[in-house]
């Protein structure tokens, strides 16, 4: 009698300590603050590029602190989250003061704690587990750092051309919002090579959100529509009301079908728009 209680605990804490997709794009987050952090130890950059990186650094920190209040609150105990479980690590890397920045590579801690964490499988059931929710999470964290990553090596790239437009961080920052939302209005472009290849990349990752975004809206309004049809079936009873409930179903299924053509539509027309965009950029 006594064993199974101890089972019952070792069961709860691999629940517990089951990986979730939010804790993989916290320890992301947490890696590329630490790579903002040591950017401008390592290399010379231009002023602009140092206080636009602080700036989102500042803003990450937020998110760590939300993260930590959130963690503090879902813990079973409070001291043991704080004091055993590194909530205290957690709480001195959110610090957004550039006085504290020393002790924002207790960050490390976090990453290691997922590292930990994470098994062979996990990263299989994260794809399946909620997939369209999980996929619209990571795409959004890795369109993120694309952001300011490429708008870092462009600025690289341009700084020595003398045709170049791109001269500063926040222009190239301006520069890669544009052009992963697909708008591309055409005040700051690449003249380089290596330029032109990022801002490839950029174009790929913004059809992709595009996409993303389009199935994620599909998909959330078709589990809607069943989510529906199953309390309206548990409403009616079994086998009451056939007639009128098959009815329902077929024009649920139309109104269903219809959605996806709209939706299709949508996601053409915004390639149209695209290949507007870009035929107005090359002609300027």
């Amino acid at each position: 009698m006594a064993a199974k209680p101890s089972k019952e605990k070792k069961t709860t804490e691999q629940k517990t300590k089951k990986i979730t997709a939010y804790d993989l794009v916290i320890g992301i987050l947490a890696i590329f603050s630490l790579v903002i952090l040591i950017l401008p130890l390592i290399l010379q950059l231009p002023p602009d590029a140092v206080d636009t990186l602080s700036n989102v650094e500042n803003a990450l920190c937020v998110i760590f602190l939300a993260d930590f209040l959130r963690s503090l609150f879902r813990a079973k105990s409070k001291w043991g989250y704080f004091l055993k479980g590194g909530g205290w690590l957690d709480l001195l890397g959110s610090i957004p003061f550039a006085k504290f920045a020393i002790f924002r590579f207790a960050r490390l801690f976090r990453i290691a704690r997922v590292m930990r964490t994470l098994k062979g499988n996990d990263f299989r059931k994260l794809l399946t587990d909620q997939l369209a929710q999980n996929t619209l999470l990571f795409t959004f964290t890795i369109a993120f750092v694309l952001i300011f990553t490429i708008a870092l090596l462009v600025l690289k790239a341009e700084q020595s051309n003398p045709h170049a437009n791109i001269t500063t961080y926040t222009n190239a920052v301006w520069w890669a919002f544009v052009t992963i939302t697909t708008v591309g209005y055409g005040d700051y472009y690449p003249v380089t090579t290596a330029g032109r290849f990022f801002a490839i990349i950029l174009m790929f990752a913004g059809l992709g959100i595009i996409g993303v975004l389009s199935s994620y809206l599909a998909s959330t309004f078709i589990s809607l529509q069943r989510r529906r049809d199953k309390k309206t079936d548990e409403g009616n009873g079994n086998g009451e009301n056939k007639g009128e409930n098959e009815e329902r179903q077929g024009i649920d299924e139309d109104e269903t079908s219809n959605l996806k053509v709209q939706l299709a539509a949508m996601q053409e027309e915004l390639t149209e728009i695209k290949g507007l965009l870009e035929k107005m950029y090359q002609v300027q």
